[in-house]
């Protein structure tokens, strides 16, 4: 049976020397101690894939999904490997032959593309009826706002002589469930003569589609939001979800090779970035009794973006927050989009030593540039009762500029 999206990575896949460096730096093996969770593991099923050994079937599909697409293993690999680009590939090839779940997939690819079913949802999910469900619901799911953000704000924010125009992309998190961390940007980058750009038409990045292995969605997806990206030719494109960031940077690069695109990718910047670099703050003293907060590294921003240093230096910029460092801050939280909600309980575990290394700081709050792992590390604080909240690092920072 041809695996045409495998093949393209048949000779990356023999290159993985079967070190096992890959092993201490997994999430999932680290929970579980199964060699097919690491990706030592994943890359040797998939090589007897392609060689006829084993075949496509349920259980090596569920070995694929078990990845949290963390990067740790790519970044670590003394080869060179990119394990997490070939899982990918391979999801892809699941996805073709039929062997993902029926539901997820009837999701990627008949309403996340649409923004008016998207929209519909989302109203249903704030109904009576969409609370009580996420009330009674085992899982973690997050509290839906409607209006979505692009329908509280105009689809460009002017502002007289501006100094820069930019286009924000929320996201699908930033539209729905964290609307109050994106109004803040806005505001603050208006207050700072910026123009504003939020698209009423931009869809979804496409990650949770690419992730799960519907290639063909995620392609569509990105030939949408690069034609808007053309269409308004911003200065920047500005963007505060970390996986976000990393799909419009990273993967589009990957699916629309062309030198238009190059053109665009050179062009968009994390906000934490933004603001350091474009922006700016300055730095004042405060007689206010200082908050303690510490920092997560949502690894898509960390090891996707090499975005680390920005988000730590524009908190301890803030006159009323003592910045405490995290051990193993940029350890993967378990969140990761639909994993956690697939495997509930995996997430979960892998989340306990977050709590510890929070906990042990001593901090009173925890900032992240990831509504994903906002919500997954909020949900495990909850759990092990600590009234610790969880912020976008922009609700800290720009709060100093209400």
């Amino acid at each position: 049976m041809p695996y045409p999206e495998l093949e393209k990575y048949a000779g990356e896949v023999s290159q993985c020397a079967m070190c096992a460096g890959c092993h201490a730096n997994c999430p999932t093996y680290d929970a579980m101690l199964d060699e097919s969770m690491s990706a030592r593991g994943k890359l040797s099923l998939i090589d007897a894939l392609l060689k006829g050994e084993i075949q496509l079937t349920e259980k090596f599909s569920e070995k694929m999904s078990l990845c949290l697409s963390c990067l740790n293993c790519s970044k670590v690999c003394p080869s060179g490997v990119d394990p997490v680009k070939i899982i990918n590939a391979a999801r892809s090839e699941i996805a073709t032959h039929g062997k993902t779940d029926p539901g997820i997939r009837f999701i990627l690819r008949h309403i996340l593309p649409s923004n008016r079913r998207v929209r519909f949802l989302a109203r249903l999910a704030d109904s009576f009826l969409g609370n009580l469900f996420r009330r009674v619901s085992p899982k973690e799911l997050p509290e839906i706002q409607y209006p979505g953000l692009k329908d509280r704000y105009p689809e460009v924010v002017e502002v007289s002589n501006p100094k820069m125009r930019i286009l924000f992309f929320s996201g699908c998190m930033g539209d729905w469930v964290n609307q109050k961390a994106c109004s803040q940007v806005i505001d603050f980058l208006s207050r700072n003569q910026i123009e504003v750009i939020s698209p009423k038409d931009q869809p979804c990045c496409g990650a949770p589609a690419y992730y799960s292995g519907e290639r063909d969605v995620a392609m569509e997806l990105a030939r949408r939001n690069l034609e808007i990206f053309r269409k308004w030719n911003p200065d920047y494109i500005i963007h505060n979800c970390a996986t976000c960031g990393l799909m419009l940077k990273e993967v589009y690069a990957l699916l629309s090779e062309t030198e238009a695109t190059q053109e665009i990718m050179e062009k968009l910047m994390d906000v934490h970035l933004f603001i350091s670099q474009k922006v700016g703050m300055q730095r004042s003293f405060s007689k206010e009794k200082k908050i303690k907060a510490t920092y997560h590294d949502p690894c898509h921003l960390a090891r996707g973006q090499g975005v680390k240093e920005e988000p730590r230096e524009l908190l301890r910029s803030i006159p009323w927050v003592e910045y405490v460092e995290m051990q193993d801050a940029d350890a993967c939280c378990g969140g990761a989009g639909m994993f956690s909600f697939k495997y509930d309980d995996l997430a979960r575990e892998i989340a306990l030593k977050k709590v510890e290394a929070i906990q042990k700081t001593g901090a009173e709050v925890v900032a992240t540039g990831c509504p994903s792992c906002q919500i997954h590390i909020s949900d495990a604080l909850s759990r092990a009762g600590l009234n610790i909240p969880v912020v976008h690092t922009t609700q800290l920072l720009l709060k100093e500029d209400e």
